[in-house]
């Protein structure tokens, strides 16, 4: 292009200009000369034969995830840490592939529910933590809860966990992971967009695509911090039909609008009343959850300690067939 600008200049170029030196004014005239031997080009032509840049650089490589294996002795876990540490270790490598790393990280930093961890290993919130205690003792994993809202409300709004991904490296969370506002807590819930929202999904489900629905929305949190509904998600209502279902649901219950909470109470209570072959006590189960709730915005953690009393009990109705009134057992638990 320069070359085509100086050969087809149309105007001669003085070689003496005003304030030009003798050696300047030859130095130019030899330029000029010998850009006169050269052929002659277009502009357009010229322009278009350049190579123009890829507006999009597509990394060189990818970074090669290693096998939970490789960064610890599997065999030296008990069951449930084991299962806890390859449920958090595949949603490392799936935040690993999502934000396109070209080599691998000692660790990776994400955020998540515990409530929908709980879910999707079949257990409690308690037992998770439980879990989680043993993994950051041995310092393959660091957790923190996350608070979210405004700085006068602020209020949980899940869990950061960090996972190694190098044998050897010690999982740590820094100030940057816990100050960063991995979601906007207040308008996921005007959108929906909360555990509860994500529980409601996955238990509307049928048992044979529960697990796969979850695994999908653990990694669509790990990835975007929020649940995103699906375009085939309807808002039906779920039916908690077992005592069990009704302890899942219960930590959640301060995430759904207020304005849906008076028609789940009454779910709730007529599935314990019906779990439990209770149901003349219906009101006395729903008086509790209203109370553990109360408590609960009130700043006490509550709806989790019933839930698992529930829990407790459900495996005594299980374990104990000559329990008759577990009702009357549960009024004993929380007298005491």
């Amino acid at each position: 292009m320069a070359r085509a600008a100086v050969a087809g200049s149309p105007t001669p170029v003085s070689l003496s200009p005003h304030g030009l030196t003798k050696w300047q004014a030859r130095t130019r005239a030899a330029a000029i000369a010998s850009a006169a031997s050269l052929p002659r080009l277009d502009a357009v032509t010229a322009r278009a034969g350049l190579p123009l840049p890829s507006p999009t650089v597509q990394p060189t490589k990818r970074a090669v995830l290693p096998l939970l294996a490789t960064v610890t002795n599997l065999d030296e876990l008990k069951t449930g840490p084991r299962r806890l540490l390859e449920l958090l270790h595949s949603l490392a490598s799936h935040v690993c592939r999502s934000r396109g790393y070209a080599c691998t990280p000692s660790q990776v930093t994400y955020h998540q529910s515990q409530e929908l961890l709980a879910l999707s290993l079949g257990v409690t919130t308690k037992t998770v933590q439980r879990w989680t205690r043993t993994l950051e003792a041995l310092e393959l994993v660091a957790t923190r809860a996350h608070f979210g809202g405004h700085s006068n409300a602020a209020r949980v709004d899940g869990l950061v966990i960090a996972v190694s991904l190098k044998a050897g490296h010690r999982a740590r969370l820094h100030h940057e992971d816990l100050a960063h506002q991995w979601r906007d807590l207040e308008a996921d819930r005007l959108t929906g967009k909360t555990a509860w929202a994500a529980a409601k999904y996955l238990m509307s489900g049928s048992v044979s695509t529960q697990q796969e629905r979850t695994n999908q929305v653990l990694e669509m949190w790990a990835v975007t911090g929020c649940f995103q509904r699906p375009p085939f998600f309807t808002d039906s209502d779920i039916s908690p039909r077992t005592v069990l279902d009704v302890a899942y649901t219960l930590p959640l219950l301060g995430d759904i609008p207020p304005r849906d909470r008076p028609a789940l109470v009454s779910k709730l209570a007529s599935a314990l009343a019906h779990g439990l072959n209770d149901h003349h006590s219906t009101a006395w189960y729903a008086s509790l959850i209203w109370q553990a709730l109360e408590a609960e915005q009130s700043g006490l953690t509550a709806l989790q300690p019933l839930a698992a009393l529930l829990t407790r009990l459900w495996t005594d109705c299980k374990e104990w067939p000559e329990l008759r009134r577990p009702g009357a057992l549960l009024a004993s638990r929380l007298a005491t």
